[in-house]
């Protein structure tokens, strides 16, 4: 059997390594993205005095006198370049030694090293000692030996994911349940708990049916929303976005960081305040006509700002107790609504990928109208909200995902409904709703639809939308 050894190692021993780069590596691509996260996890364990911070781990296979970098290079040399940046002496000798052959390597390289001359500068000021020495004496790689090079790729693939990825969402669950230093073991189960219950759903109509409704909640309704609500193109959430819904952590070990924040703040000392009196707030407003469940906090909104912890995961409780309650058939709530998405999103055809996505999106609209005006603002709205999403059916010959992505930000329905205050401030909705639509694709159900609601229609193209099949 060839030897594999394995050795947590500090960042300063790490480095003392002979590696190099060998010539079947992929180029160092790391974004200045990928920079920022990793620089401002390890400030963060600086700050709070963690006796550690795990970078990850590095995979090496012996050659001689030298260790060939397997998997583990990215990181490394983003390493290299934040020492390099402190004015670090450790690590010169690898830094001379590794030779990065490809233009790519050279052109991240160049482009990484200014951003954290530059990052450092504005966060770590003149604590550039502490901060190294942070580094080198506190953080640290799992570096794993290899012998045998085919053994040592089985390992990298089995590391990387030639079997199924972890989902981008569950990478929150982990890092929020870090940032629950102040809760108790058992919150912290809690927590896991509800995660997992909504990731594995089983509906009681059809208990042999398993749905991952966190994964859908994120990954559409909140995530894009979010984006869709500032007027940005919302494409696939995945791990580059997870900062998203990474905010301040609140404990004695983590002040806020700048006056903006001071609000979340507020929010959580108020909340936990009342929740320790055992009492309610009076005059909150419930989302629902009846009863609201209580796992729905009253105060959580789709677009706030994210407090990390515990106000994460009842932030995601939230939302997925508010889907079911939409959009699941098993809960009585809204049943009028209910019948018309059965109706209306779900006609001969709606299996095409292109109408799964203006589902989604209209599901997304829903949504944050309910966030905002609660049950009576989906009942006088939601046909609207229709006209709106399923206008682009009609408009355009092929639905593709991109021009979903884009949709909200041309008529910005998302910044509408978020800026809103009223249902008068809504009216230009209802006015973008009712413009006159050019057809270019004949959806039969649709376009009676239309008809129906009085929106004035044209055709784009005879040959494929025959005007007086339907008399416009």
């Amino acid at each position: 059997m060839e030897k594999i050894t394995a050795e947590i190692k500090k960042v300063n021993k790490i480095l003392n390594d002979q590696m190099e780069i060998p010539n079947y590596q992929r180029p160092y691509r790391w974004t200045e993205n990928n920079v920022r996260l990793l620089l401002e996890d390890i400030t963060s364990s600086w700050k709070e005095g963690k006796s550690s911070y795990r970078i990850g781990s590095i995979i090496l296979n012996n050659n001689a006198s030298k260790l060939n970098i397997v998997d583990g290079q990215q990181r490394i040399t983003s390493i290299l370049l934040v020492l390099k940046s402190l004015g670090s002496k450790v690590g010169s000798g690898l830094r001379n030694s590794l030779q990065y052959k490809h233009q790519d390597s050279i052109n991240a390289i160049i482009r990484n090293k200014s951003f954290i001359d530059s990052w450092l500068q504005e966060n770590i000021g003149n604590d550039v000692d502490g901060f190294e020495k942070y580094i080198l004496e506190y953080c640290e790689f799992v570096e794993i030996k290899v012998s045998n090079l085919s053994e040592a790729f089985q390992m990298f693939d089995s590391q990387n994911g030639r079997g199924k990825e972890l989902e981008a969402y569950n990478l929150l669950k982990a890092y929020h349940i870090r940032a629950m230093e102040s809760n108790t073991f058992e919150e912290k189960i809690v927590c896991d708990k509800t995660w997992e219950g909504a990731a594995r759903y089983q509906s009681n109509k059809d208990s042999n049916q398993v749905s991952d409704l966190l994964r859908q909640l994120v990954n559409e309704q909140l995530y894009r929303t979010r984006l869709w609500s500032r007027k940005e193109t919302a494409l696939e959430f995945n791990k580059k976005q997870i900062k998203e819904f990474k905010g301040i952590t609140v404990n004695k070990n983590h002040p806020i960081d700048f006056p903006y924040q001071n609000r979340e703040l507020l929010q959580y000392v108020m909340q936990n305040y009342f929740k320790s009196l055992g009492v309610a707030v009076n005059g909150v407003k419930s989302r629902f006509k009846q009863l609201s469940p209580e796992n729905i906090s009253p105060f959580a909104l789709i677009n706030q700002n994210i407090v990390n912890g515990k106000d994460f995961f009842d932030y995601t409780e939230t939302y997925v107790e508010i889907y079911k309650r939409l959009f699941n058939s098993e809960y009585d709530d809204m049943k009028e609504f209910k019948k018309f998405i059965q109706k209306n999103c779900k006609y001969s055809g709606s299996h095409r990928d292109g109408d799964k996505y203006l589902f989604e999106l209209y599901k997304s609209l829903i949504m944050l109208m309910f966030d905002k005006f609660g049950e009576e603002g989906i009942e006088k709205y939601h046909k609207i909200l229709y006209l709106l999403v399923y206008r682009l059916r009609l408009e355009k010959e092929q639905v593709r995902y991109t021009s979903v992505a884009d949709y909200p930000i041309q008529n910005k329905a998302f910044n509408i409904i978020e800026n809103a205050q009223n249902y008068s401030d809504l009216t230009q909705l209802e006015k973008m709703a009712n413009k006159k639509v050019i057809c270019k694709k004949d959806v039969d159900f649709i376009i009676r639809y239309f008809m129906e609601q009085k929106v004035p229609l044209k055709s784009g193209d005879e040959k494929k939308v025959d005007s007086t099949k339907y008399n416009f």
